[in-house]
C-alpha cells in the first residue's frame, strides 16, 4: 500500500514537472519564433516528452497508461497556453556598468 502511494505521488510529481516544464519552453518558443534558438527550444520540448513518458512507463509498467498521461499533460499544456497565453517581451542586453 505505501509503494504504491508512493508510485502515485512520484507520477503526480512528474506530471507536473511536465507541465510546467514544457509549458516555459513553449514560452521561449515563441519568444525566439524567428530565431534559430527556436529549434533548441522544440527539441528539448521532445525530449522532456520522451523522458517523462520513459519514467512514467517504468513506473507503472504500463505503455498505455503512459501514453494516456502523457495526453492529458498535453491537453493541460494547451489549456495553459489557450486560457493564460505566452509571456509576451523582448530582448534587452545586459549593461555593464564600471
Amino acid at each position: 500500500m505505501k509503494r504504491k502511494i508512493t508510485k502515485i505521488l512520484d507520477v503526480a510529481i512528474h506530471s507536473i514537472n511536465l507541465i510546467l516544464i514544457n509549458y516555459a519552453l513553449s514560452n521561449m518558443m515563441a519568444f525566439f519564433r524567428s530565431s534559430l534558438l527556436y529549434i533548441l527550444f522544440f527539441t528539448s520540448e521532445m525530449w522532456v516528452f520522451v523522458q517523462y513518458r520513459k519514467s512514467i512507463e517504468e513506473l507503472s509498467d504500463s505503455k498505455a497508461l503512459a501514453n494516456l498521461l502523457l495526453i492529458i499533460c498535453v491537453a493541460i499544456e494547451i489549456g495553459l497556453l489557450y486560457f493564460f497565453g505566452i509571456v509576451s517581451g523582448e530582448l534587452i542586453p545586459f549593461e555593464i556598468k564600471w
